[in-house]
């Protein structure tokens, strides 16, 4: 091994049902993209999470990934939403922080039940400021990544980091906003006809639950305000049994309306809103990157 050799650095990349989007930074403070692109993915081929027409799409991916000069590059990607769980957990005090992966690793499937069968998961210490020892299960399902790594493999970039969309999204906002003086963060992620709310709780994410609706539906924007509203009632009175509520909550995605739906928080319930990506991000020729872009920065920010 060369000591001197500059170590590669890991591209983001996200593959959703609408486009594949690809962000290197050059720098975090200020915050800088050098390079950024996207393609549109055909109708069909990635549905709910699920790659449905493997084939196609691996033409797709490979295109873009010749187009962007991408080959042999390591990439980061992101879990799909639909196939990501996060619950807060309780643990046993005697357990060391550098066993806790082992020991839940013995309990799914006797006493802690997830969702997927095959799941990949991590775990990570969680003070509540409660008596209970608590750890954070961050888990999807395995199969399902072993989709879009195979995806990316076939494309011939080396996928070797897989990261959730709550996690990317929030470390924008951390960036472009002051989060330390919030300790319930709420993040309503549009993305075409779906929407994922997650909850931050002191910078842990504790809550993850994606929303589907129809976009042509009218009255979106009451539809949405009321769902996240049961969603804030049911975080403060059955996970913080009324101690707490939502008092931040930031809008990502390309959503028409966003400043109204912002709007409603603010008059009707009191709650700080607006969107994520409040100060448009710049590449390094000086191109504003849409807000669509949101989570593919958020993803590349995972290395600074």
């Amino acid at each position: 091994m060369n000591p001197f050799r500059r170590r590669q650095r890991i591209i983001s990349i996200t593959v959703e049902e609408d486009a594949i989007r690809f962000a290197e930074l050059r720098s975090a403070d200020p915050l800088v993209v050098e390079r950024a692109g996207e393609l549109p993915v055909p109708e069909g081929l990635v549905d709910e999470g699920k790659v449905v027409d493997r084939a196609a799409l691996e033409t797709v991916v490979e295109g873009a990934v010749a187009e962007w000069g991408l080959r042999r590059k390591r990439v980061r990607f992101l879990a799909p939403d639909q196939y990501v769980m996060i619950r807060k957990v309780e643990t046993p005090a005697d357990v060391p922080e550098d066993e806790l992966k082992g020991y839940f690793f013995i309990e799914i499937g006797s006493s802690l039940y997830l969702p997927f069968d095959d799941p990949l998961f991590d775990v990570v210490p969680y003070d509540s400021g409660r008596e209970e020892k608590e750890s954070i299960i961050i888990a999807s399902k395995e199969e399902i990544i072993r989709q879009y790594e195979g995806v990316l493999d076939e494309a011939k970039v080396k996928p070797v980091e897989c990261d959730i969309a709550p996690l990317a999204l929030y470390r924008l906002a951390y960036l472009q906003h002051d989060l330390d003086s919030h300790d319930n963060v709420l993040i309503a992620d549009f993305r075409g006809s779906e929407l994922t709310v997650s909850i931050f709780h002191r910078h842990h994410p504790l809550f993850m639950r994606p929303i589907d609706f129809n976009d042509g539906d009218e009255g979106l924007t009451d539809v949405a305000y009321r769902e996240i509203g049961k969603l804030i009632n049911f975080y403060t009175y059955n996970m913080m049994d009324g101690r707490e509520s939502v008092d931040c909550v930031l809008i990502a995605g390309e959503y028409g309306g966003a400043g109204e739906l912002a709007a409603m928080f603010r008059d009707q319930m009191g709650i700080d809103a607006g969107p994520l990506m409040k100060k448009a991000v710049e590449t390094a020729d000086g191109r504003a990157l849409p807000t669509r872009y949101d989570r593919v920065i958020g993803l590349a920010l995972k290395e600074v």
